[in-house]
């Protein structure tokens, strides 16, 4: 099976336009050229890949199938080969950095500033992904470190930089401001705002309330950090954050109040490539690391770093 990397590019570009003649045009080949590449692609794979619906095209389960493997094999050629160009000059230029939306508000740009400071002559860039996205982000070199939960990817390292927990965020004219701890089923009740689908938080919220047999669905739902504690501090309502969020954030009027019975931790540490390390992200990675130590040393305990015990509950 003799399958090119020019066929993956333009079944790639096939799927993202869902329809040939924009695909082709893209990719610089006469519709009849594009029709025949893929019509070969498929008696290659011996699967149909496409189907029409209605003026657009769509994927059959193995086209499905090859457009997550092509993806990752596409993306990975196109990084070699920017980073075989910069190889050749000595360095790699930039240093792209996927992660979870609350860090992309404060650990992560830190780093990165003190960074561009230090190699003025190269480029870095910052993406607010969920959870999953920042995998596959990481895993298809679209970014060369992740900020994220732990994944269990063979082609993958996780270093550990903390831990948190879930707490409930709201006013402090809230009823429940006065307590120093509530439970699971006080929050489900009082927690009308969401962190939406695929966040980290939300994930570990939703498996907290399935565990005492019930089902999250929030009333309103938002992703970025400043969003939720706006729609707090407008009295909208309360929701699950993290005890990051509350060591990070200095709004006035909120509280940030443990969930326990039992606390839901979230692990948080740098996913990386095993085939990619090179200085720039050992050096990202360095800085973070101390950017946690100095922050957990004003943090007032707020947020657990790794192996350290968390409270009873």
């Amino acid at each position: 099976m003799d399958i090119s990397y020019r066929q993956l590019r333009a079944f790639l570009v096939l799927v993202e336009e869902r329809n040939i003649t924009r695909a082709a045009e893209r990719i610089h080949l006469t519709q009849s050229a594009l029709s025949q590449m893929l019509k070969r692609l498929e008696l290659q794979l011996d699967a149909a890949l496409v189907l029409r619906e209605g003026r657009e095209l769509g994927l059959t389960p193995a086209g499905e199938a090859l457009y997550r493997e092509a993806r990752v094999i596409v993306n990975r050629l196109d990084k070699l080969l920017r980073d075989n160009r910069n190889r050749r000059h000595g360095f790699h230029k930039s240093l792209v950095v996927s992660s979870l939306y609350t860090l992309s508000a404060s650990l992560a740009p830190k780093a990165l500033n003190r960074m561009k400071q230090d190699h003025q002559d190269f480029t870095f860039r910052l993406i607010e992904e969920r959870i999953n996205d920042i995998t596959s982000s990481v895993l298809e070199g679209r970014a060369d470190v992740g900020i994220s939960t732990p994944s269990y990817h063979a082609d993958l390292d996780f270093i550990p930089l903390f831990q948190d927990y879930l707490c409930l965020a709201c006013r402090e004219d809230h009823l429940l401001a006065v307590f120093d701890s509530v439970s699971w089923e006080q929050a489900y009740e009082h927690a009308g705002i969401g962190v939406s689908q695929g966040n980290s938080l939300r994930i570990l919220a939703d498996e907290a309330f399935h565990r005492i047999g019930l089902s999250y669905d929030p009333e309103f739902n938002a992703s970025h950090t400043a969003t939720l504690i706006g729609m707090i501090s407008s009295g909208l309502g309360s929701a699950i954050l993290s005890s990051t969020i509350s060591a990070l954030d200095n709004t006035p009027g909120i509280r940030f109040i443990p969930i326990r019975a039992p606390y839901q931790y979230r692990q948080v540490g740098l996913l990386l490539r095993k085939d990619a390390r090179r200085p720039l992200i050992d050096e990202f990675c360095m800085r973070i690391q101390e950017q946690v130590a100095d922050w957990q040393a004003v943090s007032t305990g707020k947020v657990l770093l790794p192996g350290k015990p968390g409270a009873a509950g």
